[in-house]
Parts: structure tokens; sequence; C-alpha cells
């Protein structure tokens, strides 16, 4: 093969090449491909220590017909921790009751609302409503569970076994013992 074809021939197989990714890089989908993944709203709750420290969970329940099911798990670092984290994701529209009981407390109750599902682009799930994100007091704290920016709306006390101080007309329906 001539020295000057044999060039010919790389230069246009490098040419093609070129066009070949330039032609994909322009006809990718633009689904979860792309970046609107990072514009969905938040489809999972976080009830977690503010420290990597066990906040001393002695039990979890949950109630409603948003709550996950299975109920999801508390999770640790694995290493110091085992429970210090629990992430909760609706399986539907509406709401979900997180019972927890913390060791020297008396029982509280978030109330997680959740919105219609979200299928914008790749935004999928059941969008949180209100506070997203409770921090647990560890056994140092003088408070009790609070919402993101500090406030307690969501979040009541649970007295004998299941009636609390909530303005609900007591329909609670579970209970942390």
């Amino acid at each position: 093969m001539n020295f000057v074809v044999r060039h010919r021939l790389l230069a246009a197989l490098a040419a093609a090449a070129v066009g070949l990714a330039a032609g994909m890089i322009t006809i990718a989908p633009t689904g979860c491909a792309s970046d609107c993944g990072a514009n969905c709203p938040v489809a999972t709750a976080i009830i977690e220590s503010r420290l990597n420290v066990d906040p001393g969970i002695q039990d979890i329940a949950f109630s409603g017909p948003a709550c996950p099911d299975p109920a999801p798990d508390c999770r640790g670092d694995d290493q110091t921790t085992l429970c210090s984290r629990i992430g909760v994701t609706a399986r539907a529209e509406g709401y979900c009751d997180v019972f927890i009981h913390l060791a020297g407390r008396e029982p509280m109750a978030i109330h997680l609302e959740f919105g219609p599902s979200g299928q914008q682009g790749c935004c999928k799930g059941y969008p949180v409503v209100g506070d997203w994100h409770f921090t647990l007091p560890i056994p140092t704290d003088d408070g009790g569970i609070y919402g993101g920016d500090g406030n307690t709306d969501a979040v009541r006390i649970v007295h004998d076994g299941g009636s609390d101080d909530a303005t609900d007309g007591g329909t609670d329906d579970g209970a942390v013992d």
C-alpha cells in the first residue's frame, strides 16, 4: 500500500470517528442522562442525629398510607453507630407518622406529608411537603426532635400509649411502647 494512500485512509478514519462522536453527543437523550435530576424535589425525609452518635432509639413505628412497605431500617455508619439515621421514602401520596422512642425521653411522633408523584423529567417518587430533614437529640441535648430550621410543627409528644397532646381529635393509629 502506498504511503500517501495509507495516510489518507487514516485521516479519513480519524475524521469519521470524530464525526461519529460529535453526532452521538448531539443526539444523546436528555432524560435522566442529563442534569434534570438536579432539580427534583426532595422525595426522602431524613431523621438523624446531628452528630455520628447513637441517639438512644428504643423503638420505631410507622403509621399512614404513605409509609414505605417494608418500613425503613434505622442505619448508622456500621462501625461506631448502629441506628442514627432513618430515611423515609413514601410509597404513595399522603401522610406517614413516624413514632420514635428515645431512651430517657417521652415517645415522639413526626408527621410527614408527601405530595403527588413527580413525573417531571426524571423526577420520581412522592415529594416531601414541608420539612424533610429532622434532627434527633443526642443524649447530651436538652430538647426533642426538631425540623430543619429548628421548628417543631410536625413533631408531637405521644402520651399514654397513643393519645397525644396534638389537637387531631385522637386519630392516632399507632404508638411507641
